[in-house]
């Protein structure tokens, strides 16, 4: 493992943790490739399934869609969401059945018995422009060790975020490992939802989660939860949520911010969107994904 001390064009300064081909964000415990090799061999329990992202795409809010159809209640999880990356593996041992093991890992990294016992995957991907935005605003707002008293400017974020300089090296790196993997292995059970849909039609996303996990499907049961999961309602629920906010600068919550789709157009200037657009035209060759900007 090498520990990065990556500067933006502004002087701004990142931390990271390059492993095995990978930027891995500073809170990953300890030695990365030991922390890693404890993780690839968590023990399997009966129903596991494993919720992946890259950062920033609407993991949390997912999060809670898949408690509630698992649990058959419409009630918001309680305490924090602990990502595999970031937490020692005995925490998760500690989990009872199902369990949502979720993570921003790619497929070469995830536990052994995550592939041998086929668990269910669900993959949950957003448009790139609007995730870089997400990111900066997360980033400046965290108050974690590595990423404390980032005040980089967009501009200067921007050029980061299309190269491999960023915790998960990109957005696109990311996105197709995944993709390659389903591909590769098409018996593998694994569900890509959009961000976007989700926020277009939210209960037509959790009949299509239920049907997937095999959970209740009872029409006014799936009613509440995509009531109650609905962004602006999750998002007021868990402003407080103290296990969330001790992360942020300003005691908010920094995991929920506005969910919106199309508020790239806010940020991006035109001369921006177009070198992005060259950029995502690059990059997305090979991807096949349909992407939604605007809804």
């Amino acid at each position: 493992m090498e520990l990065r001390k990556i500067e933006d064009r502004g002087g701004e300064v990142f931390v990271r943790k390059y492993y095995d081909g990978v930027h891995f964000p500073p809170n990953v415990p300890g030695n990365v490739k030991d922390h890693l090799e404890t993780l690839r061999n968590l023990k399997h329990k009966e129903g596991d399934i494993l919720l992946n992202s890259f950062p920033k795409t609407g993991t949390h809010w997912t999060y809670d869609v898949l408690h509630m159809l698992l649990t058959g209640k419409a009630e918001y999880s309680i305490g924090k969401i602990m990502a595999m990356d970031y937490e020692p593996t005995e925490k998760f041992d500690a989990l009872d059945s199902p369990r949502i093991l979720v993570s921003h890992l790619y497929p070469k990294h995830i536990p052994k018995s995550v592939i041998d016992e086929k668990c269910k995957i669900v993959y949950i991907y957003r448009n790139p422009k609007d995730t870089a935005v997400s990111m900066h605003s997360f980033i400046k707002r965290l108050n974690i060790d590595g990423f404390k008293g980032y005040n980089g400017k967009w501009e200067h974020f921007l050029e980061m975020f299309a190269t491999k300089q960023l915790q998960y090296n990109t957005w696109f790196e990311h996105v197709k490992s995944w993709l390659d993997y389903k591909e590769d292995n098409p018996d593998f059970p694994i569900m890509f939802v959009s961000y976007e849909d989700m926020k277009k039609n939210l209960r037509r996303c959790v009949q299509k989660m239920a049907e997937y996990l095999g959970a209740k499907q009872d029409p006014e049961f799936l009613d509440e939860v995509a009531k109650k999961c609905q962004f602006s309602a999750m998002s007021k629920a868990k402003t407080t949520d103290e296990t969330e906010t001790a992360f942020s600068r300003d005691g908010s919550n920094p995991f929920y911010r506005k969910g919106e789709v199309g508020d790239w157009k806010n940020w991006f200037t035109v001369a921006q969107n177009e070198i992005y657009d060259e950029v995502i035209e690059e990059k997305m060759a090979g991807i096949d994904l349909e992407l939604k900007y605007t809804l």
